[in-house]
Formats: structure tokens, C-alpha cells, sequence
């Protein structure tokens, strides 16, 4: 009953870590989006006028008047002005894309932390595992998988002795030993579901990101060729604006996914490292048990 409330304890904390990543992602990203748009804006005010074609009085009757040519204008077609002048339907796309960008780098975090404070406490309580004295953690075996396996598996053993008989059959050692291997692999399995939390939102996002921008990219160049039948003009000014804005939601989703897939394959690899770590301990922990049936203990 005590590791169920942990458990739910640890659970919550999670999720509300979880949570407040996502929202300093959110923040950071909001603030940059500013900075950007600002930045532009700055550039665009300081941008000089162009100068009109002026004429230059002879210096001399002989010579003809001088024209300075007048400076090119440039417009400024920046991401900013990509997304304003896009499609409703392909802002919607944008946005979508980069909340699943910042999504993707929020879980990033938590497993970084989860990952890492996992390792710590299955090394420490393995260390007092080996070295006989597992029991001087106190209240931390709680903390670690391993632990939690321990725990459990020594609960069989005090059950198993309550209930000895005078001579220990050996189908009895043999049914007490696959009740610890199936209640540690009950233990192991809840904390390896808690672990591989969010691995399917990564994965979904990896694999759903290139299509979305792909449908951004497509409704995009409809409306490229929807301009060239309206203005009845093939020019490439005409068309350019909306293939950038649909180039674009691609380059998003691009953005999207490769770091979802990254992502995702790192950790499915931890994961497989902890499923092989949990494995090997629960057969250390069967053989302990083993050995001290063996010796009477």
C-alpha cells in the first residue's frame, strides 16, 4: 500500500514537471519569437529612404548633366513575413508544428531528469546490494527500481518463513523463487511504464510532423497557382511569396521531426538499458535468495 501511494506521489511530480518544462519552453520560445520581430522592426525603421534621381548643373557649357541613379529598394521577406502573409490554414500549421517542436524538447528535459536520477539511485542501492547491506538505506529503497524489487522479493522470503514447514520441500523453494521473479517482473514493469512515458507522443510527433508540413506545403502552392489564375500572370513575384510560405511549413515540419526521432531512439535505447540492468538483478536477487535457503537462513 506504501509503494502504490509512492508510486501515485511520484507519478504526480512527474507530471507536474512535465508540465512546468513545457511552460519555460513556451516562455523561451515566446521571448525569441519577440526579440525577432523586434529586431525586424528595428531594421526596418533604420532602413534608408531611396534617394529620387537628382541631376547634377554642368560645370561647363560644353559638359553634359550627370544622373545619379536612384538606390534599390529592398523588401524585407523574413520568416516573420512569411507567416503573416500566409494562408489561415497554413498559420495553423505553423503553430501546430512548433508547439510539437517545443513538446518534443520538453520531454527531452523530464527524461533527461528522470533518466539520470533513476541511474543514481539504482547504482547506490546496488552498491549496499552487494556489499550485504542493503538494508542501511532506510527509506530510500523506495526511491530506486531495484529497491522496490528488493523489497518485494523479501516480502515472499518472510512470508515463505511464516509459513515453513519442517522440512523444506524443494517444490515449495521452487514455487516461493517464481513468485519472487514474478513480483519483482511486476515492480520492474510499472517503473519501465513510468520511465517510457511520453515515448509515443515522440514517436507520433516523428512520424506525423513531415506530413503536417507536407499538408501546409501543399495548400500552400494551391494557393500559389490560385494568385496565377486570378492576376492571369505567370511572373515569378507572382507565385514566389506563396511557394516560400509553403517551403516553409515543411522546413517546420523537418524541424519537428528529426529531433522527435532523435530523441525517441535515445531514450528507447536507455530504456533497453534499464530492461537489461532490471533483468540481471532480479537473477542476482534470485540467486541470493537461493543461496541463503541453502544456508538456513
Amino acid at each position: 500500500m506504501h509503494i502504490r501511494s509512492f508510486t501515485h506521489s511520484a507519478n504526480r511530480w512527474q507530471q507536474r514537471l512535465r508540465v512546468l518544462s513545457l511552460l519555460v519552453l513556451l516562455g523561451a520560445g515566446g521571448t525569441s519569437a519577440g526579440l525577432v520581430l523586434a529586431q525586424a522592426e528595428v531594421e526596418e525603421s533604420t532602413t534608408p529612404p531611396a534617394t529620387e534621381v537628382s541631376t547634377v548643373a554642368p560645370a561647363a557649357s560644353s559638359e553634359a548633366p550627370v544622373q545619379v541613379p536612384a538606390e534599390v529598394t529592398h523588401t524585407s521577406f523574413g520568416v516573420k513575413e512569411m507567416y503573416l502573409q500566409a494562408d489561415p490554414l497554413v498559420k495553423s500549421v505553423m503553430i501546430l508544428l512548433v508547439f510539437c517542436s517545443l513538446l518534443t524538447w520538453a520531454v527531452l528535459l523530464e527524461k533527461i531528469f528522470v533518466f539520470g536520477r533513476a541511474r543514481r539511485r539504482n547504482a547506490r542501492f546496488l552498491k549496499a546490494f552487494r556489499a550485504g547491506q542493503p538494508e542501511q538505506l532506510g527509506d530510500q529503497l523506495e526511491h530506486s527500481a531495484m529497491g522496490r524489487m528488493w523489497q518485494v522479493a523479501q516480502g515472499e522470503l518472510r512470508h515463505y518463513r511464516n509459513l515453513k514447514a519442517d522440512n523444506d520441500e524443494p517444490d515449495r523453494i521452487n514455487r516461493l523463487l517464481q513468485r519472487i521473479a514474478l513480483t519483482a517482473g511486476i515492480v520492474q514493469e510499472r517503473d519501465l511504464a513510468r520511465m517510457g512515458s511520453m515515448m509515443g507522443v515522440l514517436a507520433t510527433i516523428g512520424a506525423t510532423a513531415p506530413f503536417i508540413g507536407l499538408f501546409g506545403t501543399v495548400w500552400g502552392i494551391l494557393n500559389s497557382f490560385a494568385s496565377i489564375a486570378t492576376l492571369k500572370s505567370a511572373s515569378l513575384a507572382v507565385v514566389a511569396p506563396g511557394i516560400a510560405e509553403a517551403l516553409l511549413a515543411t522546413a517546420l515540419g523537418l524541424f519537428a521531426a528529426i529531433p522527435a526521432v532523435m530523441i525517441f531512439n535515445k531514450f528507447a535505447r536507455d530504456i533497453n538499458g534499464f530492461v537489461g540492468a532490471l533483468d540481471n538483478f532480479s537473477a542476482e536477487m534470485i540467486a541470493s535468495v537461493s543461496r541463503q535457503l541453502d544456508e538456513g537462513r
